[in-house]
């Protein structure tokens, strides 16, 4: 008699325990689509390639993508990505233009769905639910939703990178003395020899033409890789990107270090030169003061 009581008992008790057991977790809005456009420029402004574009909901892949993309001189990108919620990848190099580009993609909206815990099932409450631009101010409100017993919220907002994560250093980039020669080539033929050293640097084509006034003919646009500017623009390649990361050749960044140095030791010849223009101006100055005294 105990045990059929006994038996009884857990048949009637099974399908209260199922009543208690923990809802599915509730459905979670589609993913947001990130889009990354590249822009090249042109020698008067960054035109949109649309070869060179990409649209993904992985919000990493997008990073990934305009950081390969912003790694070639002469090239940039516009993202719709969260600042806050991506690693930025800076890039150091010669600024090619202070140009930016016009075009933006429009950027996404993020959603948080409220749902309240109903008989054991989950249910969506429109009247709670909210969208939103910025991604952290709908990290915040999910949070809350969270925090009071009896409700759940899903959102397609990206969690933020920490502060000390979020910026990372390049290195130079890619081309970038292709490029130097590519421009210095453009700028012949839009302004021609005598001029284009001072379209590219108003500062060294200002003393290379004061030193020609002395008679001291000196050419100053030497390139860091020996003075070799027979590169010609279609010299300067770019290849497709795509989200899977380039095989690293260390090459690269020893003629990296190469140019830098170069480029350091050139600038020092300046500077060298141009203390020895100001010290000959104030010489010269000196003997006419002293000319002028001597015969007032």
């Amino acid at each position: 008699m105990r045990t059929e009581v006994f038996a009884a008992v857990l048949l009637f008790a099974v399908p209260v325990l199922s009543t208690d057991a923990k809802p599915d977790a509730p459905p979670s809005p589609p993913p947001v689509t990130y889009d990354v456009w590249g822009f090249r420029w042109d020698g008067q402004q960054f035109a949109k390639q649309a070869t060179r574009s990409l649209s993904t909901t992985d919000i990493k892949q997008a990073a990934d993508y305009a950081a390969q993309v912003t790694s070639y001189a002469g090239w940039t990108a516009t993202t719709n990505m969260p600042a806050a919620c991506v690693v930025h990848t800076q890039y150091s190099a010669p600024v090619i233009s202070y140009a930016r580009p016009t075009a933006f993609p429009d950027k996404p909206t993020y959603t948080v769905w409220a749902f309240k815990l109903t008989d054991g099932k989950w249910e969506k409450d429109e009247n709670y639910c909210w969208t939103t631009r910025d991604p952290l101010l709908g990290l915040d409100y999910a949070k809350k939703v969270n925090d009071v017993s009896g409700w759940s919220a899903t959102t397609n907002c990206p969690e933020p990178v920490p502060m000390a994560q979020r910026y990372v250093d390049g290195g130079t980039v890619h081309g970038a003395e292709v490029y130097k020669n590519y421009r210095m080539q453009w700028s012949e033929a839009l302004y021609g020899p005598e001029k284009a050293l001072y379209r590219m640097d108003p500062q060294l084509g200002y003393i290379q033409r004061l030193l020609a006034q002395m008679g001291i003919n000196v050419d100053l646009s030497v390139s860091s890789n020996g003075g070799d500017s027979s590169s010609s623009s279609s010299n300067l390649s770019f290849d497709t990107p795509s989200y899977s990361s380039p095989a690293y050749d260390n090459s690269a960044d020893i003629q990296n270090m190469i140019n830098t140095q170069n480029m350091i030791n050139t600038q020092n010849m300046v500077n060298n030169i141009q203390d020895m223009v100001n010290t000959q101006n104030m010489v010269n100055t000196q003997n006419m003061i002293n000319a002028m005294q001597a015969n007032p």
